[in-house]
């Protein structure tokens, strides 16, 4: 009923009606809250990037990654709409520099001429060069300064080599000495889609930042780095977390929550090489734990180690006999080697052990209904294979042959279905009604973490 409701209102949605700034948003607790048009989608972005580690459904992670980009679309329309002007509103220049993508540089111009009489609006802008990333001349009508605006599409979608190029600008840009002639590094910024480089001789009014993710910071004002991960994972920088993560687990080995964030947040980012060191890490210190055998028996299983991964949870089992994350992993192996029965008893135990995540219930949950599609699959085409050979029998062949024929090609299609299941389950391939191993619901949370400092 939840996902029916969730799918249904993504439906309803309105994208093209021009939206106020600061923006409106319902958070989940309800409270609506006020956002800037960076605020606002970066929010979208970040929901985009944790989609498939928030819902287990493929169909709703699909529907809310369509959902945020559709916003994101729209926000960017409105803001060009009210605060747009001259080229970059009209979409003269083309490339990044037409269409909704030219809000963000808009935006980044904005910030960057705050402190001037006119704002950003009396720039000329002048598309110079354009390759891996685009080169535009800017002039200020008034005073006569110019600068130059570096763009580069780095989300995969623009030319090739366009991140290099952008970090090889930023590298030769910031040691640039201050000076009359010389081009130097005045604003930068990058988000998932673009990075954006301000550069220009002379003195700089206007605001200075980085141009990238800064690294963590070492030694004792380094932040606890089990925070700092999970911070940065739910910040939508996943490929950061893990580096936190893990260079925490360097310097705390036997810190097991650790262990269990650094092993889940690899799997979340399709590492399970990486999965693998994290979980045997953690192990060394607690062997028994279920959490670490669970993420461990799923590493190894996308490895196509599907023997060494049951071994594992076999192993741990016999100390956590309820686990529930444990059955449900048990219960997709036994399915992905037709022991139907060893799974629906394992399917069973997940959504009935205490005190573990709602997650292993709802997923043994999913993988209990598709065995119950097959079942019904399978008495239907039985029921069907039975009328056929009676009605051949009964003086009508041909037609009871092909009852027969439609019977057993039913089954047969149960059959595949629900091996196929199993199958991108336990190897983690996204399929419509499959449920992901690897959720954000297995981290630990902050009471536990609490209480572990």
């Amino acid at each position: 009923m939840e996902r029916a409701t969730r799918l249904r209102r993504y439906l309803r949605k309105d994208y093209t009606q021009v939206v106020e700034f600061p923006v409106e948003i319902v958070g989940r607790d309800g409270l609506v809250r006020r956002y800037s048009f960076d605020d606002s989608v970066r929010l979208y972005q970040r929901r985009i990037h944790s989609a498939p580690m928030r819902y287990d459904d493929g169909d709703l992670v699909d529907a809310e990654v369509r959902h945020c980009r559709q916003r994101i679309d729209q926000l960017r329309r409105s803001y060009l709409e009210h605060f747009g002007w001259g080229a970059l509103r009209d979409g003269q220049l083309g490339g990044v520099f037409a269409g909704p993508l030219a809000a963000e540089i808009a935006a980044f111009l904005r910030r960057a001429f705050a402190a001037e009489r006119d704002g950003p609006t009396s720039l000329q802008l002048t598309l110079v060069e354009s390759g891996v990333g685009e080169t535009c001349y800017l002039q200020c009508r008034q005073s006569g300064r110019s600068w130059l605006l570096y763009v580069w599409r780095i989300d995969g979608e623009g030319p090739t080599g366009a991140r290099e190029a952008w970090r090889q600008a930023v590298t030769r840009l910031a040691i640039a000495p201050v000076g009359e002639t010389v081009e130097r590094l005045l604003l930068a910024s990058d988000g998932p889609e673009l990075a954006l480089v301000l550069a220009g001789a002379g003195d700089w009014s206007g605001p200075v930042s980085h141009a990238g993710p800064e690294e963590p910071p070492t030694g004792a004002d380094a932040p606890d780095p089990l925070h700092a991960g999970i911070r940065a994972l739910y910040d939508g920088h996943a490929t950061h977390a893990l580096r936190i993560l893990e260079a925490g687990l360097d310097g705390q080995p036997a810190r097991l929550m650790l262990a269990q964030a650094t092993a889940l947040v690899a799997l979340l980012e399709q590492a399970p090489e990486r999965a693998e060191f994290a979980a045997r890490f953690g192990r060394l210190h607690r062997p028994t734990d279920p959490l670490l055998a669970y993420l461990l028996g799923v590493a190894l299983a996308r490895q196509g180690r599907l023997e060494e991964a049951a071994g594992v949870v076999d192993e741990t089992r016999a100390v956590a006999p309820r686990s529930a994350i444990l059955s449900l992993l048990l219960g997709v192996f036994a399915l992905r080697e037709g022991r139907l029965v060893g799974a629906w008893r394992a399917f069973s135990t997940a959504m009935t052990a205490d005190r573990e995540p709602r997650y292993a219930a709802r997923a043994a949950g999913v993988m209990r209904n598709a065995m119950l599609r097959w079942a019904a699959f399978t008495w239907s085409g039985a029921a069907a294979g039975t009328f056929g050979a009676a009605w051949a029998l009964s003086g009508a062949p041909a037609a009871g042959i092909a009852v027969v024929c439609a019977g057993v090609v039913s089954v047969a299609g149960a059959a595949v279905g629900l091996a196929r299941t199993a199958e991108a389950a336990a190897s983690g391939e996204k399929r419509r009604s499959v449920p992901r191993l690897v959720s954000l619901e297995l981290l630990p949370r902050d009471r536990e973490i609490d209480q572990h400092n």
